[in-house]
């Protein structure tokens, strides 16, 4: 059966940082950054109110402390994540790894370098992104596939996008069947 498109990419550190750029979330770094503030500010309010409570100023300059470091972590947060996990996908594949992705009537199939053929159905697709030079697919199990937007060989991404919408809607309706 002629595949709907196939993509080849080979993903080296720059789409992985493009890649992780696209997915990173930002809402927990503003939640941290509002944690480090709210410990920053209720280190401050203990350190004038210390005439008063003895305690308080005990407690005010560990407060500032951690405020402080939460803020760093919360500034620092998407970088050393991008690291580590650039670091885990560089023990796993190498400097570089080229895969294939191709793409049926109801599923991917992943093929990387030396590894196993991976088969995604298009239904545990849930979302997907775009960036300059990729297009992220986000699974269920939050799991993804990227694909570059230069790299169709057959078909295109817009061909992929369509047949993962028609899958989704073709489940859809034998769910409503089912009911």
């Amino acid at each position: 059966m002629e595949p709907i498109a196939v993509n080849r990419i080979t993903v080296d550190k720059a789409l992985f940082a493009e890649s992780h750029a696209a997915i990173f979330s930002k809402r927990r770094q503003k939640m941290l950054l509002y944690c480090g503030i709210v410990f920053c500010a209720f280190g401050l309010i203990l350190l004038a109110v210390q005439m008063r409570l003895p305690v308080a100023s005990a407690l005010s300059f560990p407060t500032i402390l951690t405020g402080v470091l939460v803020l760093i972590w919360a500034l620092t947060l998407q970088k050393t994540e991008l690291r580590r996990k650039y670091r885990a996908f560089r023990r796993i594949n190498g400097e570089s790894s080229r895969r294939t992705i191709w793409c049926h009537r109801t599923a991917l199939t992943v093929e990387a370098e030396g590894k196993a053929p991976v088969e995604i159905d298009y239904t545990d697709i849930r979302e997907h992104r775009e960036t300059e030079h990729l297009l992220l697919l986000i699974c269920a199990d939050r799991t993804g596939v990227m694909l570059a937007k230069d790299g169709f060989e057959v078909g295109s991404a817009a061909a992929l996008l369509d047949a993962v919408a028609k899958a989704k809607a073709d489940a859809e309706a034998a769910a409503q069947l089912m009911l």
